[in-house]
Protein backbone atom coordinates (compact mmCIF):
# COMPACT_ATOMS: atom_id res chain seq x y z
CA UNK A 1 0.00 0.00 0.00
CA UNK A 2 0.96 3.39 -0.93
CA UNK A 3 1.72 5.82 2.32
CA UNK A 4 0.18 9.31 1.05
CA UNK A 5 2.50 12.14 2.13
CA UNK A 6 2.78 13.84 5.66
CA UNK A 7 2.84 17.14 6.42
CA UNK A 8 3.42 18.69 10.10
CA UNK A 9 1.94 22.11 9.96
CA UNK A 10 -0.25 22.89 12.86
CA UNK A 11 -4.10 22.18 13.06
CA UNK A 12 -5.12 22.28 17.14
CA UNK A 13 -8.42 22.04 15.80
CA UNK A 14 -9.02 19.31 13.24
CA UNK A 15 -6.12 17.06 14.19
CA UNK A 16 -6.26 14.22 16.86
CA UNK A 17 -2.96 14.34 19.02
CA UNK A 18 -4.03 10.24 20.21
CA UNK A 19 -5.59 7.96 17.93
CA UNK A 20 -6.78 4.88 19.61
CA UNK A 21 -7.37 1.69 16.88
CA UNK A 22 -9.44 -1.02 18.19
CA UNK A 23 -11.72 -0.35 21.51
CA UNK A 24 -12.55 -3.98 22.50
CA UNK A 25 -11.99 -4.96 26.24
CA UNK A 26 -8.02 -3.86 25.98
CA UNK A 27 -8.69 -0.50 24.25
CA UNK A 28 -11.90 0.41 26.42
CA UNK A 29 -10.10 -1.00 29.58
CA UNK A 30 -7.10 2.19 28.60
CA UNK A 31 -9.88 4.58 28.07
CA UNK A 32 -11.41 3.82 31.34
CA UNK A 33 -8.37 3.37 33.76
CA UNK A 34 -6.94 6.40 32.15
CA UNK A 35 -9.42 8.74 31.58
CA UNK A 36 -7.43 11.94 31.14
CA UNK A 37 -6.61 10.61 27.61
CA UNK A 38 -9.54 12.02 26.58
CA UNK A 39 -8.27 15.74 27.41
CA UNK A 40 -6.35 15.31 24.70
CA UNK A 41 -8.32 15.24 21.21
CA UNK A 42 -8.52 11.11 21.16
CA UNK A 43 -10.03 9.92 17.88
CA UNK A 44 -11.28 6.42 18.74
CA UNK A 45 -11.32 3.80 15.56
CA UNK A 46 -13.33 0.28 15.66
CA UNK A 47 -14.61 -1.88 13.41
CA UNK A 48 -17.47 -3.13 15.15
CA UNK A 49 -20.60 -1.21 15.56
CA UNK A 50 -20.31 -0.27 18.86
CA UNK A 51 -17.06 0.15 20.89
CA UNK A 52 -16.81 -1.67 24.02
CA UNK A 53 -18.55 -5.77 23.20
CA UNK A 54 -15.70 -6.50 20.80
CA UNK A 55 -16.49 -10.05 19.75
CA UNK A 56 -17.29 -11.42 23.24
CA UNK A 57 -21.04 -11.46 22.42
CA UNK A 58 -20.56 -13.61 19.92
CA UNK A 59 -18.84 -16.58 22.18
CA UNK A 60 -21.37 -18.37 24.06
CA UNK A 61 -19.06 -19.77 26.21
CA UNK A 62 -17.72 -19.35 29.57
CA UNK A 63 -14.98 -16.93 30.51
CA UNK A 64 -11.97 -18.47 32.21
CA UNK A 65 -11.73 -15.22 34.48
CA UNK A 66 -13.96 -13.73 37.71
CA UNK A 67 -16.76 -11.14 37.29
CA UNK A 68 -15.10 -9.00 39.65
CA UNK A 69 -11.58 -9.11 38.11
CA UNK A 70 -13.36 -6.56 35.68
CA UNK A 71 -13.61 -2.74 35.91
CA UNK A 72 -12.05 -2.40 39.50
CA UNK A 73 -10.15 -0.24 37.84
CA UNK A 74 -12.41 2.25 37.30
CA UNK A 75 -12.56 5.61 39.70
CA UNK A 76 -15.94 5.97 40.56
CA UNK A 77 -15.44 10.03 40.99
CA UNK A 78 -14.13 10.20 37.14
CA UNK A 79 -15.86 10.29 33.85
CA UNK A 80 -16.38 6.68 33.79
CA UNK A 81 -18.02 5.98 37.04
CA UNK A 82 -21.38 6.38 36.47
CA UNK A 83 -21.19 3.30 34.73
CA UNK A 84 -20.26 1.09 37.66
CA UNK A 85 -23.82 1.34 38.79
CA UNK A 86 -25.45 0.20 35.67
CA UNK A 87 -27.31 -3.14 36.38
CA UNK A 88 -25.25 -5.02 33.51
CA UNK A 89 -22.53 -3.86 35.13
CA UNK A 90 -23.33 -4.68 38.91
CA UNK A 91 -24.37 -8.16 37.47
CA UNK A 92 -21.16 -8.95 36.16
CA UNK A 93 -18.82 -7.43 39.01
CA UNK A 94 -20.93 -9.38 41.56
CA UNK A 95 -21.25 -12.80 39.87
CA UNK A 96 -19.70 -15.68 41.73
CA UNK A 97 -18.15 -18.20 39.71
CA UNK A 98 -18.11 -19.11 36.56
CA UNK A 99 -20.12 -16.67 33.53
CA UNK A 100 -20.96 -16.38 29.99
CA UNK A 101 -19.45 -14.23 28.19
CA UNK A 102 -22.30 -12.31 26.61
CA UNK A 103 -22.36 -11.02 30.46
CA UNK A 104 -19.01 -9.42 30.05
CA UNK A 105 -20.32 -8.15 26.50
CA UNK A 106 -23.35 -6.77 28.16
CA UNK A 107 -21.14 -4.77 30.62
CA UNK A 108 -18.35 -3.33 27.98
CA UNK A 109 -21.28 -2.41 25.88
CA UNK A 110 -22.44 0.29 28.40
CA UNK A 111 -19.07 1.98 28.65
CA UNK A 112 -19.19 2.18 25.11
CA UNK A 113 -22.06 4.19 25.16
CA UNK A 114 -20.43 6.43 28.39
CA UNK A 115 -17.21 6.55 25.65
CA UNK A 116 -19.94 7.54 22.87
CA UNK A 117 -21.31 10.32 25.46
CA UNK A 118 -18.01 11.72 26.44
CA UNK A 119 -16.38 11.90 22.58
CA UNK A 120 -17.68 14.31 20.19
CA UNK A 121 -19.11 12.34 17.19
CA UNK A 122 -16.84 12.70 14.77
CA UNK A 123 -14.11 11.55 17.18
CA UNK A 124 -15.75 7.99 17.24
CA UNK A 125 -15.53 6.30 14.11
CA UNK A 126 -17.50 3.04 14.23
CA UNK A 127 -17.56 0.04 11.28
CA UNK A 128 -13.94 0.67 10.01
CA UNK A 129 -10.39 -0.74 10.80
CA UNK A 130 -7.41 0.37 10.20
CA UNK A 131 -5.71 -0.53 7.09
CA UNK A 132 -2.34 0.66 7.02
CA UNK A 133 0.21 3.05 9.28
CA UNK A 134 2.87 5.07 7.58
CA UNK A 135 5.30 7.39 9.30
CA UNK A 136 7.67 10.22 8.25
CA UNK A 137 9.54 11.12 11.21
CA UNK A 138 7.52 11.72 14.48
CA UNK A 139 4.10 12.27 12.15
CA UNK A 140 2.12 9.26 11.68
CA UNK A 141 -0.27 8.50 9.03
CA UNK A 142 -3.37 6.49 9.42
CA UNK A 143 -5.14 5.30 6.23
CA UNK A 144 -8.55 3.12 7.03
CA UNK A 145 -10.12 0.33 5.01
CA UNK A 146 -12.83 2.80 3.84
CA UNK A 147 -9.62 4.77 2.55
CA UNK A 148 -10.24 7.48 4.99
CA UNK A 149 -7.01 8.92 6.35
CA UNK A 150 -6.34 10.65 9.67
CA UNK A 151 -3.06 12.00 11.25
CA UNK A 152 -1.86 11.74 14.81
CA UNK A 153 0.94 12.49 17.12
CA UNK A 154 0.36 9.29 19.46
CA UNK A 155 -0.98 5.97 17.81
CA UNK A 156 -2.10 3.37 20.33
CA UNK A 157 -2.42 -0.16 18.39
CA UNK A 158 -5.37 -2.21 20.68
CA UNK A 159 -6.32 -4.44 17.69
CA UNK A 160 -6.71 -7.86 19.59
CA UNK A 161 -5.65 -11.18 18.51
CA UNK A 162 -7.07 -14.04 16.24
CA UNK A 163 -6.72 -17.78 15.46
CA UNK A 164 -5.01 -17.77 11.90
CA UNK A 165 -3.83 -21.39 10.23
CA UNK A 166 -1.13 -22.85 12.24
CA UNK A 167 1.58 -24.68 9.51
CA UNK A 168 1.48 -27.61 11.75
CA UNK A 169 -1.77 -28.46 10.56
CA UNK A 170 -0.92 -27.52 6.72
CA UNK A 171 -1.64 -30.92 5.65
CA UNK A 172 -4.60 -31.40 7.43
CA UNK A 173 -6.28 -28.06 6.35
CA UNK A 174 -9.24 -29.00 3.91
CA UNK A 175 -10.49 -30.69 7.74
CA UNK A 176 -9.25 -28.27 10.40
CA UNK A 177 -11.22 -25.43 11.68
CA UNK A 178 -10.22 -22.88 14.79
CA UNK A 179 -12.10 -23.54 17.94
CA UNK A 180 -13.50 -20.07 18.00
CA UNK A 181 -15.99 -21.26 15.63
CA UNK A 182 -17.10 -24.02 17.37
CA UNK A 183 -17.23 -21.89 20.73
CA UNK A 184 -19.31 -19.44 18.75
CA UNK A 185 -21.28 -21.33 16.59
CA UNK A 186 -21.51 -24.40 18.32
CA UNK A 187 -22.78 -27.41 15.98
CA UNK A 188 -23.57 -25.50 13.18
CA UNK A 189 -19.87 -25.03 12.88
CA UNK A 190 -19.69 -28.86 11.84
CA UNK A 191 -19.28 -30.20 8.64
CA UNK A 192 -21.60 -33.23 8.05
CA UNK A 193 -20.74 -36.03 10.23
CA UNK A 194 -20.38 -39.73 9.30
CA UNK A 195 -23.78 -42.16 9.40
CA UNK A 196 -22.96 -45.35 11.04
CA UNK A 197 -20.26 -44.85 13.14
CA UNK A 198 -18.63 -42.11 15.60
CA UNK A 199 -17.02 -39.17 14.14
CA UNK A 200 -13.60 -39.31 14.81
CA UNK A 201 -12.75 -35.44 16.07
CA UNK A 202 -9.16 -34.33 16.98
CA UNK A 203 -8.78 -31.24 19.10
CA UNK A 204 -5.10 -30.03 18.57
CA UNK A 205 -4.41 -28.09 21.56
CA UNK A 206 -4.95 -28.22 25.70
CA UNK A 207 -5.69 -24.86 26.32
CA UNK A 208 -9.02 -23.02 27.55
CA UNK A 209 -10.12 -22.64 23.73
CA UNK A 210 -9.38 -26.27 23.26
CA UNK A 211 -11.39 -27.52 26.58
CA UNK A 212 -14.22 -24.40 25.89
CA UNK A 213 -14.76 -26.67 21.98
CA UNK A 214 -14.65 -30.09 23.98
CA UNK A 215 -17.24 -28.59 26.44
CA UNK A 216 -19.08 -27.60 23.31
CA UNK A 217 -18.93 -31.32 21.72
CA UNK A 218 -19.38 -33.21 24.89
CA UNK A 219 -22.90 -30.96 25.53
CA UNK A 220 -23.74 -32.38 22.67
CA UNK A 221 -22.91 -35.50 22.80
CA UNK A 222 -25.04 -35.63 25.99
CA UNK A 223 -27.50 -34.82 24.54
CA UNK A 224 -27.67 -37.30 21.83
CA UNK A 225 -26.93 -34.55 19.21
CA UNK A 226 -23.24 -35.58 18.38
CA UNK A 227 -21.83 -39.58 18.25
CA UNK A 228 -18.23 -38.74 18.30
CA UNK A 229 -14.81 -40.01 19.98
CA UNK A 230 -12.64 -37.08 20.79
CA UNK A 231 -9.13 -37.27 21.46
CA UNK A 232 -7.11 -34.09 22.72
CA UNK A 233 -3.57 -33.31 21.81
CA UNK A 234 -1.34 -31.59 24.60
CA UNK A 235 2.18 -30.25 23.50
CA UNK A 236 3.15 -29.28 27.15
CA UNK A 237 1.39 -29.86 30.32
CA UNK A 238 -1.97 -28.22 31.16
CA UNK A 239 -2.25 -25.50 33.23
CA UNK A 240 -4.74 -25.67 36.01
CA UNK A 241 -5.96 -22.30 37.92
CA UNK A 242 -5.89 -23.06 41.91
CA UNK A 243 -6.73 -20.33 44.76
CA UNK A 244 -2.98 -20.73 46.00
CA UNK A 245 -0.54 -23.18 46.06
CA UNK A 246 -1.56 -24.78 49.20
CA UNK A 247 -4.81 -25.31 47.16
CA UNK A 248 -2.65 -27.19 44.48
CA UNK A 249 -0.69 -29.08 46.83
CA UNK A 250 -3.87 -30.56 48.47
CA UNK A 251 -4.77 -31.82 44.95
CA UNK A 252 -3.67 -34.93 43.51
CA UNK A 253 -2.04 -34.32 39.98
CA UNK A 254 -1.42 -36.33 36.90
CA UNK A 255 1.38 -36.23 34.34
CA UNK A 256 -0.33 -34.11 32.09
CA UNK A 257 -0.61 -31.23 34.25
CA UNK A 258 1.75 -28.85 34.61
CA UNK A 259 3.80 -27.73 37.62
CA UNK A 260 3.99 -24.23 38.30
CA UNK A 261 7.23 -22.42 38.80
CA UNK A 262 6.61 -19.90 41.51
CA UNK A 263 8.50 -16.97 40.26
CA UNK A 264 6.71 -17.21 37.06
CA UNK A 265 3.15 -18.66 37.50
CA UNK A 266 1.92 -17.14 41.18
CA UNK A 267 0.13 -13.97 40.78
CA UNK A 268 2.07 -11.60 43.31
CA UNK A 269 -1.14 -9.68 44.15
CA UNK A 270 -3.36 -12.57 44.85
CA UNK A 271 -1.01 -15.82 44.95
CA UNK A 272 -3.31 -17.42 42.68
CA UNK A 273 -1.66 -20.26 40.19
CA UNK A 274 -2.08 -19.70 36.61
CA UNK A 275 -4.19 -17.15 37.28
CA UNK A 276 -4.51 -16.20 33.69
CA UNK A 277 -3.57 -18.93 31.46
CA UNK A 278 -4.78 -21.56 33.50
CA UNK A 279 -7.94 -23.81 33.16
CA UNK A 280 -11.08 -22.67 35.24
CA UNK A 281 -14.39 -23.68 35.61
CA UNK A 282 -16.08 -26.32 33.37
CA UNK A 283 -13.24 -26.14 31.49
CA UNK A 284 -11.22 -27.36 34.36
CA UNK A 285 -13.77 -29.67 35.74
CA UNK A 286 -13.65 -31.25 32.40
CA UNK A 287 -9.81 -31.61 31.64
CA UNK A 288 -9.95 -33.42 35.32
CA UNK A 289 -13.25 -35.89 34.42
CA UNK A 290 -11.04 -36.93 31.54
CA UNK A 291 -8.02 -37.25 32.91
CA UNK A 292 -9.35 -39.32 35.89
CA UNK A 293 -11.13 -41.92 32.65
CA UNK A 294 -14.99 -40.30 33.89
CA UNK A 295 -15.62 -39.11 30.50
CA UNK A 296 -16.52 -41.83 27.82
CA UNK A 297 -15.58 -40.68 23.99
CA UNK A 298 -12.96 -38.45 25.15
CA UNK A 299 -9.03 -39.56 25.69
CA UNK A 300 -6.18 -37.28 26.23
CA UNK A 301 -2.58 -37.95 24.60
CA UNK A 302 1.20 -35.90 25.13
CA UNK A 303 2.63 -35.53 22.33
CA UNK A 304 5.85 -34.03 21.76
CA UNK A 305 4.93 -32.51 17.93
CA UNK A 306 1.87 -32.83 16.11
CA UNK A 307 3.51 -34.43 13.21
CA UNK A 308 3.87 -37.54 15.92
CA UNK A 309 0.30 -37.45 15.98
CA UNK A 310 0.03 -37.47 11.41
CA UNK A 311 -1.29 -41.26 11.57
CA UNK A 312 -4.59 -40.29 14.20
CA UNK A 313 -5.16 -36.80 12.04
CA UNK A 314 -4.84 -38.67 9.10
CA UNK A 315 -7.93 -40.49 9.92
CA UNK A 316 -9.94 -37.87 11.63
CA UNK A 317 -12.77 -36.38 10.39
CA UNK A 318 -12.65 -33.19 11.69
CA UNK A 319 -9.79 -31.13 13.26
CA UNK A 320 -10.47 -28.75 15.75
CA UNK A 321 -7.89 -25.91 16.17
CA UNK A 322 -6.82 -24.91 19.56
CA UNK A 323 -2.96 -23.78 19.23
CA UNK A 324 -3.13 -20.19 20.15
CA UNK A 325 -3.57 -16.86 19.32
CA UNK A 326 -1.62 -14.05 17.35
CA UNK A 327 -1.86 -10.80 17.00
CA UNK A 328 -4.43 -8.86 14.29
CA UNK A 329 -1.69 -7.64 11.39
CA UNK A 330 -1.52 -4.53 9.52
CA UNK A 331 0.00 -3.22 6.65
CA UNK A 332 3.10 -0.36 7.91
CA UNK A 333 5.43 1.75 6.43
CA UNK A 334 8.33 3.22 8.70
CA UNK A 335 9.93 6.24 7.59
CA UNK A 336 9.57 5.15 3.74
CA UNK A 337 10.55 1.44 4.46
CA UNK A 338 7.55 -1.56 4.86
CA UNK A 339 8.06 -3.08 8.10
CA UNK A 340 6.37 -5.76 10.04
CA UNK A 341 5.51 -5.01 13.74
CA UNK A 342 5.68 -8.85 14.89
CA UNK A 343 9.10 -9.18 13.39
CA UNK A 344 8.09 -12.19 11.60
CA UNK A 345 6.98 -13.44 14.64
CA UNK A 346 3.27 -14.10 15.32
CA UNK A 347 2.76 -11.19 18.99
CA UNK A 348 3.08 -7.58 18.32
CA UNK A 349 4.89 -7.26 21.58
CA UNK A 350 5.96 -3.50 23.12
CA UNK A 351 9.10 -2.77 24.62
CA UNK A 352 9.31 -1.83 28.17
CA UNK A 353 7.90 2.15 27.58
CA UNK A 354 4.56 0.43 25.94
CA UNK A 355 5.98 1.74 22.15
CA UNK A 356 6.53 -1.04 19.39
CA UNK A 357 10.56 -1.11 19.26
CA UNK A 358 10.73 0.53 15.80
CA UNK A 359 13.17 0.39 12.82
CA UNK A 360 16.21 3.00 12.71
CA UNK A 361 15.03 4.50 15.60
CA UNK A 362 12.11 6.20 14.32
CA UNK A 363 10.55 8.69 17.18
CA UNK A 364 6.95 7.58 16.10
CA UNK A 365 4.94 7.28 19.23
CA UNK A 366 2.77 4.05 18.49
CA UNK A 367 2.07 2.26 21.41
CA UNK A 368 0.60 -1.53 22.15
CA UNK A 369 -2.36 -2.41 24.13
CA UNK A 370 -3.31 -6.20 24.40
CA UNK A 371 -2.18 -7.39 21.79
CA UNK A 372 -0.62 -10.70 23.17
CA UNK A 373 -3.02 -13.55 23.81
CA UNK A 374 -0.52 -13.69 27.25
CA UNK A 375 0.65 -10.43 28.15
CA UNK A 376 1.47 -10.66 31.75
CA UNK A 377 4.42 -12.23 32.99
CA UNK A 378 3.94 -12.00 36.33
CA UNK A 379 0.91 -14.25 36.08
CA UNK A 380 -1.35 -11.99 36.94
CA UNK A 381 -5.17 -11.82 35.41
CA UNK A 382 -6.74 -8.69 36.56
CA UNK A 383 -5.12 -5.87 33.92
CA UNK A 384 -5.51 -2.79 36.18
CA UNK A 385 -1.75 -1.73 36.69
CA UNK A 386 -1.27 -2.73 33.19
CA UNK A 387 -3.87 -0.20 32.08
CA UNK A 388 -2.53 2.53 34.30
CA UNK A 389 0.83 1.84 33.65
CA UNK A 390 0.06 2.31 29.59
CA UNK A 391 -2.03 5.51 29.78
CA UNK A 392 0.70 6.52 31.67
CA UNK A 393 3.48 6.06 29.18
CA UNK A 394 1.08 7.70 26.69
CA UNK A 395 0.52 10.92 28.59
CA UNK A 396 4.23 10.85 29.66
CA UNK A 397 4.68 10.60 25.76
CA UNK A 398 2.49 13.52 25.06
CA UNK A 399 4.06 15.17 27.60
CA UNK A 400 7.46 15.31 26.13
CA UNK A 401 5.94 15.80 22.63
CA UNK A 402 4.51 19.21 24.05
CA UNK A 403 7.69 20.41 25.95
CA UNK A 404 9.75 19.77 22.84
CA UNK A 405 7.52 21.86 20.88
CA UNK A 406 6.35 19.53 18.47
CA UNK A 407 3.32 20.98 16.40
CA UNK A 408 0.46 18.71 15.22
CA UNK A 409 0.17 17.32 11.86
CA UNK A 410 -2.23 18.49 9.23
CA UNK A 411 -4.92 16.21 8.67
CA UNK A 412 -5.35 15.18 4.74
CA UNK A 413 -8.59 16.46 3.15
CA UNK A 414 -11.08 13.82 2.69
Amino acid sequence: MTAFPLRDRLSATTDPEIVLAGCGLRGMGLLTATPALLDHRLTVVDAGPRPGPGAFADYRIQSNSAGTDFFGWVDPAGPFGPVLDDPAVRRLREHQGAFDLALLAGALDRFGDRLAALLPPERLIRGDRLAHVATDGATIGLTLASGRRLQSRVLVLALGITEAGHDALAPWAARTIPSGRIVRDHLAALPPMPAGRPARIVIAGGSHSAYSAALVLADAMDAGHLNARVAILHRSPARLFHQNLADHAAEAHGPLEAVPDPARDICPETGQVFRYSGLRHRARALFQEIARGGRPGFTQLRIPALADAAELLDRADLIVQALGYQSRRLSMTIDGHPWDPAGGGAVVRPGPDGRIPLPGGSAAQIFVMGMDPYPYDDGALTPTGQYALRGGQILAALARLAAAGQPLPLAEPG
